[in-house]
């Protein structure tokens, strides 16, 4: 019998060392390795062709990664992962949100079908067509 371990995939916590925006690469220490430091590993999106989706992975960020074999020179990072130290915001299922580091949010909610933007800056909204505002009641509030 043969020695597949080269060929296994492991998974396997870690924390975010590097990240590369531009490539959508990150490297990645393993407490478990003696936190020793993977080569580049790309990060997993939803759409990176036609649609294409970007999110970053700050350092220090909580990671879980499928690794090939014992090694730290090949696998992906699959995504960043809630822990004791970093818990959900909200944690209600009916809810999906977005914080973002300045403080900006945008949340829905499933079971009202409510949609909250709150932005710390300036809001563009730009179309190449007409803007169309619909609703009920529209207040605005200079």
């Amino acid at each position: 019998m043969s020695d597949n371990t080269e060929n296994a995939a492991i998974g396997r916590f870690g924390y975010i060392s590097d990240f590369d925006a531009k490539r959508m690469m990150a490297r990645v220490a393993f407490p478990d390795k003696n936190n020793l430091v993977s080569d580049w590993l790309p990060v997993l999106i939803l759409n990176a062709k036609l649609t294409r989706d970007e999110h970053y992975l700050d350092a220090g960020e909580h990671v879980y990664c499928l690794m090939q074999g014992n090694g730290l020179e090949a696998g992906v990072v699959l995504g960043a992962v809630y822990d004791d130290a970093n818990k959900p915001e909200i944690g209600d299922k009916d809810i999906r949100s977005v914080q973002f580091e300045d403080g900006s949010v945008i949340k829905h909610n499933r079971s009202t079908g409510t949609l909250d933007v709150y932005c710390t800056g300036d809001i563009n909204i730009t179309a190449k067509g007409n803007v169309k505002i619909i609703g009920a009641r529209i207040d605005l509030n200079p």
